[in-house]
This record gives structure tokens, sequence and C-alpha cells, in this order.
């Protein structure tokens, strides 16, 4: 009889203990040092726990269902960031075709106040041709005139360097 108790005792503290367990694990888990030093668990939230464990569980199908949605959106990032930096590397091509273009551009116009001022330096008359198609010759002061401003169009096209 004895025996008895012992082993439904035992069975009690044993189905206690399952019992006990299982709500245990079902709930959150938190986990703080007391006043002496001691860890301590609790399911309960005091001041200066950390939360170790959760109890809530997840159906594997929510979890997927979340992983996908998260795949989902860094997929939509990663293509946004790619469509912008293949943008930018556009714009930078073309800003870099542009800035060639005026290059050659100014170029071809110093070039063209080169020859400009170097026939102002090398003819001793210029003339202007007027609309009936005559020539009218520059007096002195108009050639000198004109070998000044052909100076100041290749420095200002060409720069100080000429």
């Amino acid at each position: 009889m004895r025996q008895f108790k012992a082993l439904s005792v035992v069975v009690s503290v044993l189905a206690g203990a399952s019992f006990l367990g299982g709500m245990a694990h079902a709930g959150d888990v938190y986990k703080y040092v007391d006043e002496r030093g001691t860890t301590l668990y609790t399911d309960k939230p005091i001041p200066g726990a950390v939360l170790v464990s959760t109890g809530a569980q997840r159906p594997p199908e929510v979890t997927a269902r979340n992983y996908t949605a998260d795949q989902t959106a860094t997929n939509v990032r990663l293509a946004t960031s790619n469509q912008n930096i293949a943008a930018a590397q556009n714009d930078q091509r073309i800003a870099a075709n542009v800035a060639k273009d005026l290059e050659t551009s100014r170029q071809e116009r110093c070039k063209e106040a080169r020859a400009l001022y170097t026939k102002a330096i090398n003819s001793q008359r210029l003339y202007r041709q007027l609309p009936d198609g005559r020539r009218e010759y520059l007096s002195d002061a108009e050639l000198s005139q004109q070998r000044l401003d052909s100076a100041k169009a290749v420095e200002s096209i060409c720069g100080p360097q000429g």
C-alpha cells in the first residue's frame, strides 16, 4: 500500500511537471540577475529582464510565407537599385559624350579663330565684302582693330595660351 501511494505521488508529480512544463514552454521567458548576482528566469516581464525565448510558435507555412514576402521585397529593392545604377551610368556616359562633343567644337572654333588671327597679322591689307559684291579695304586703324579683335577671339575661344 505504501508503494502504491509513493507511485501515485511520483505519477502525480510527473504529470504536474509535464503540464507545467508545457505551459512554461508556451509563454515568453525572461532572464534577469537579482541583487545578489544570481541569474533567474521568469515568465513575467520585469524591469531589467531580457527576453530569452518567445513561446509563440509559428506554423511552417507562416514562416514560409514571411520568407517569400521578405525575398520579394528584397528583389524589388535590388531591381530598383539596379535600375538607379544603370540610369546613373547612362547619365554619366551621356555627360561624357556631351563634354567630348563640346571640346571637339571648341577645338574647331579655336582653329578657325587662329586662322583669322594669322590672316590679320600676315596681311598688309584686308577688305570687307559689300552687299553689291565690291570690296572695301580697311584703313590702318580698322586693320589694327581687326587684329586686336582676332587676338581677343583666339584668347576667349582657345584660352590664354591661345
